[in-house]
């Protein structure tokens, strides 16, 4: 069995090698590439820090300046590892997805005029600062980078399908199922359906892919842990 990663290029490496030193072979197929923007962010004129993403905080790495002394809140276990790792000297605030973190927004009452910036991509699922435009919290963003969908297979995938063989695949957002979706579609593939096996980090992912006759895994949290423990 071969698992095919569909993740940015650098997660989808690291997940590659996890695997492979576990007996598992893998094929990197992103499906999304990350395009992190040149500019650099001045910290000085907030008080906290929002990421709801580890690609806003990688689009910080070798900018200046850096922040410290801030309260930042990070959504996602990766995302709250890498951004204490890149920036130590601050309070870290740890929600496990973005709804709990728009919860603890919700109930916060803002201090002495407090200043938010969020760190965001260009797309996202939860729009900050207009949710709460018009109220007592006000939400500045700045967009760190760009998810640029590939709707694509390589060589070695589109041979994977061929074989007509079952095809572990993991599938780690909404988006990147959408764009899985629509390639199987491009190279006609829509009569290998049934040979897949996605594994998913989330329930709404799983039915997206069940209802086109895929099967799924639903992951207990999104680490390669949990995916080894389904193979």
């Amino acid at each position: 069995m071969k698992l095919i990663i569909t993740r940015p290029l650098a997660d989808s490496k690291r997940m590659q090698n996890y695997f492979e030193l576990r007996g598992v072979e893998c094929l990197i197929n992103p499906l999304l590439e990350i395009l992190y923007k040149k500019r650099s962010i001045n910290f000085s004129n907030y008080d906290w820090v929002l990421f709801t993403s580890r690609h806003a905080v990688r689009s910080l790495v070798n900018k200046n300046p850096t922040f410290s002394k801030k309260k930042v809140h990070a959504c996602g276990r990766s995302t709250y590892a890498e951004v204490k790792e890149f920036a130590p000297d601050n309070e870290y605030i740890f929600h496990e997805s973005v709804n709990d973190l728009l919860d603890a927004l919700r109930s916060y009452t803002p201090i002495n005029d407090t200043k938010i910036l969020y760190l965001r991509g260009r797309d996202v699922t939860v729009d900050f600062k207009s949710i709460f435009r018009g109220t007592n919290i006000e939400i500045d963003d700045s967009v760190a980078y760009t998810a640029r969908e590939k709707i694509f297979f390589n060589k070695e995938a589109l041979k994977e399908f061929n074989i007509g063989k079952q095809i572990s695949v993991i599938i780690f957002s909404l988006r990147t199922a959408v764009i899985f979706l629509e390639a199987l579609k491009k190279y006609n593939l829509g009569n290998k359906t049934s040979i897949i096996m996605a594994y998913c980090i989330s329930k709404n992912i799983a039915s997206m892919l069940q209802a086109e006759g895929i099967q799924s895994k639903i992951l207990t949290e999104p680490t390669e842990d949990a995916i080894l423990d389904l193979l």
